[in-house]
């Protein structure tokens, strides 16, 4: 909830279009096989894709917090569907390892893993930095 927290309030303090949705709430990536995942968080800046079930096509920014269970389906599967929808930046926090993987999709592509004592900007905004050590102390990780 930190996490989605300081990422609302920005997007809400920059009064933008975009908005921060958390799980449960479906993403309907593909008709044609039908893909529907269920982000921890997502921003979705394109309010056509909302029809007040779920979001249909690519949020532009996701985070997915590794599920200790099944940790390869957040790092290949989900990241190969996120990728081939057009989202524009996934973020896999994996509290196990105590790192951040930041996909970013758009131009050159680029992934790039911070421990959780980084402070990383996302990519899809201009100025929002999210500090992970506060956010790692606030949790006792």
């Amino acid at each position: 909830m930190e996490l989605s927290n300081i990422i609302y309030n920005y997007t809400k303090n920059k009064k933008g279009s975009c908005q921060v949705f958390i799980a449960p709430f479906d993403v309907k990536l593909s008709d044609k096989p039908l893909i529907i995942v269920q982000p921890d968080i997502m921003v979705i800046c394109n309010k056509d894709k909302l029809d007040g079930k779920r979001c249909n096509g690519a949020p532009d920014f996701i985070i997915k917090i590794v599920s200790p269970i099944n940790p390869a389906d957040d790092y290949i599967r989900k990241l190969y569907y996120y990728k081939n929808a057009g989202v524009r930046e996934y973020w896999i926090v994996d509290p196990h390892r105590k790192t951040v993987t930041v996909n970013y999709f758009e131009g050159n592509i680029v992934s790039v893993q911070y421990p959780f004592d980084s402070i990383i900007k996302v990519n899809i905004y201009e100025d929002l930095l999210i500090n992970f050590s506060e956010i790692a102390d606030l949790l006792n990780i």
